[in-house]
């Protein structure tokens, strides 16, 4: 019984989150995060009927949609970095290729098993895929709050409780995770039992800070972050004026 409720109060949330970013277009603002979200609500509710009425395509329907939500979930990390850099272009570009690259590296490894079993475990595939991604959205989460804190961004209270909810559901995700591989420990049936619950806590941190649209803090002057990334585009650039001019007198007759 308690599963069913949890089960249901969380497609209620996220029906709810979409209604409302429908409502108040935040949909168009962080169409990421929406897609996310209704990826997540699709696959809950397909997962409950089949859970109850087809038990036996359960599995089957279960690890494609894991794979969905999973690529769905990175996009939400891509759409942070994204609009907390909106003012600043050149940073947004750099962020958006070095997240895109690590996406791609971790992808290929975590198939590449599959590949050298001959493509048999699928599913070993998507759960390792859904690990390392884990891994790799809490490492670059820290990163990014730290450059937050570091330069100050100012950050209007929509994108900063859709940072919050997403930052305390990886993070639950995170420990959820550092047990898994302890299953006769205590603590890991505590962990995957709490975790349900915990991630109703994120959609009501989601929807609070989601139910109207709130206007943006002004955008200030260049900062220091601004300033370091100008500082850095150009000294690479000059650094490969060098090298070109010293490879093009090395092979000049």
């Amino acid at each position: 019984m308690g599963t069913y409720f949890i089960w249901s109060t969380a497609i209620a949330l996220e029906a709810i989150l979409l209604f409302r970013g429908t409502q108040t277009r935040l949909l168009r603002k962080y169409p990421f995060f929406y897609i996310y979200i209704g990826c997540v609500l699709a696959t809950e509710i397909v997962s409950l009927f089949s859970y109850r009425f087809a038990s036996d395509s359960y599995s089957s329907l279960y690890w494609p949609s894991e794979f969905v939500t999973i690529v769905a979930s990175y996009t939400v990390l891509v759409e942070i970095f994204r609009c907390s850099t909106r003012h600043k272009p050149g940073i947004r570009r750099l962020a958006q290729n070095i997240l895109l690259a690590v996406f791609a590296l971790t992808v290929a490894y975590a198939f590449s098993d599959l590949a050298q079993s001959g493509f048999r475990s699928a599913t070993r595939a998507i759960a390792d895929l859904g690990r390392y991604l884990r891994y790799v959205e809490a490492g670059v989460l820290l990163v990014m709050l730290w450059l937050l804190a570091r330069y100050r961004i100012p950050l209007g209270r929509n994108l900063l409780g859709l940072i919050s909810g997403y930052s305390f559901w990886l993070a639950c995700n995170a420990v959820n995770l550092a047990f898994l591989f302890r299953p006769s420990n205590e603590l890991s049936i505590v962990a995957r039992g709490l975790l349900p619950a915990l991630y109703l806590l994120a959609l009501i941190i989601w929807c609070a800070s989601l139910w109207s649209a709130q206007p943006e803090p002004a955008h200030a002057a260049q900062n220091r972050m601004e300033r370091d990334y100008d500082l850095l585009a150009t000294n690479t650039n000059t650094i490969l004026a060098r090298s070109s001019h010293q490879i093009f007198r090395l092979f000049r007759p």
